[in-house]
């Protein structure tokens, strides 16, 4: 029997909620209310960045050497780079100069769970709530702590805290849904997404997140939702990839090549390669065309394991057997025990 190997990008909830997780802990809000930007012009943007605000930031200190912000702002600075220990040294000059802009605390915290030192960073926010029992950035960076310790309620009662002092925070109704999510919840973690986009209608992650929980529903209504989160920007190449794949899911598979289509027309994509090549083996059995699609998405990722093995078995069967035996070897000798290869090649032979 002839075993496909299923697709290996489906977006999977809880690893989508970790990265939003630690994006918004460091400071990043969820929301994009700025259209975004394909790789390539991205990787512009950062470099342009790069120079100006770096230099800017040397320039500040260099006249005012005895100013905490600006320590603060070059730490916060190095923590989006990665300089972590740069960062440290930074912010810790900041406290020396002011010990009491709570801040400045906030970003050590950042600091302290950037480089992995969670007990330091929740010592560091219970200190800055204490400082400043108003403080929500603090509240909600404790929640998302206990969130990722999957202590929900603790997070809740942190998040339910700021917004007594705030109800208009957008990112803590998206913090509460994605703990409910998280509990199971779907209905409370619907109602808390919903919330979020109320107070923000341009806070792309819930409506992608709202997408997901009404897909995995099989309501229709997710297809709005995701075209929410594209409306917010029709160059968005996340976002038709998500309903590429949402429109492959549900069997709409001309809507899901013109989406592929369109996202390639953009940008290189592996996972949209991958995924017409997947209807093309599966759905149209032309596998001549489900060949290139995996040899396009190998050429990205060389290490694209579904694609190599969908590919042999669309050589074999086109009736190639001998490059299909090829393939199927060549992936073995990446992925020793891998079942299925195994398995096609013990056919073959």
């Amino acid at each position: 029997m002839l075993l496909i190997q299923n697709q290996k990008q489906r977006m999977k909830h809880k690893n989508i909620v970790y990265v939003l997780a630690l994006s918004v802990f460091f400071g990043f809000s969820c929301q994009n209310t700025e259209p975004k930007e394909s790789v390539s012009q991205q990787e512009e943007v950062v470099k342009t960045r790069v120079l100006t605000t770096f230099d800017s930031l040397n320039l500040n200190i260099r006249d005012e050497p005895n100013n905490p912000l600006l320590y603060n702002d070059r730490a916060n600075f190095f923590l989006i780079t990665g300089e972590y220990n740069k960062a440290l040294a930074d912010v810790s000059k900041a406290i020396q100069l002011d010990t009491l802009n709570p801040s400045i605390w906030i970003t050590l915290a950042d600091v302290y769970f950037a480089k992995e030192r969670f007990v330091d960073s929740r010592a560091i926010l219970l200190k800055t709530i204490k400082m400043d029992p108003q403080n929500t950035a603090a509240l909600l960076k404790l929640s998302r702590l206990y969130f990722i310790y999957q202590d929900y309620k603790i997070s809740l009662q942190y998040v339910d805290d700021a917004l007594a002092i705030d109800p208009m925070l957008e990112d803590a109704y998206f913090l509460k849904g994605m703990t409910y999510a998280e509990k199971g919840d779907t209905s409370s973690a619907i109602f808390q997404y919903q919330k979020a986009v109320e107070v923000n209608p341009d806070f792309y992650d819930a409506w992608i997140m709202l997408g997901n929980l009404q897909a995995a529903k099989q309501n229709p209504l997710a297809e709005q939702y995701y075209q929410n989160a594209l409306d917010l920007d029709t160059n968005n190449t996340h976002a038709i990839y998500i309903m590429g794949l949402y429109y492959q899911d549900n069997g709409n598979l001309g809507e899901a090549v013109r989406k592929y289509e369109s996202l390639l027309a953009k940008e290189e994509s592996e996972n949209a390669y991958y995924n017409l090549g997947y209807i093309n083996l599966v759905y149209l059995e032309d596998f001549p065309q489900a060949i290139i699609y995996f040899q396009k998405a190998l050429n990205i990722n060389e290490d694209y394991y579904d694609a190599l093995f969908n590919m042999a078995l669309a050589l074999e069967l086109s009736g190639d057997k001998e490059d299909a035996r090829i393939k199927y070897k060549e992936l073995l000798k990446k992925v020793p025990n891998h079942e299925k290869a195994l398995s096609q090649l013990n056919q073959l032979d």
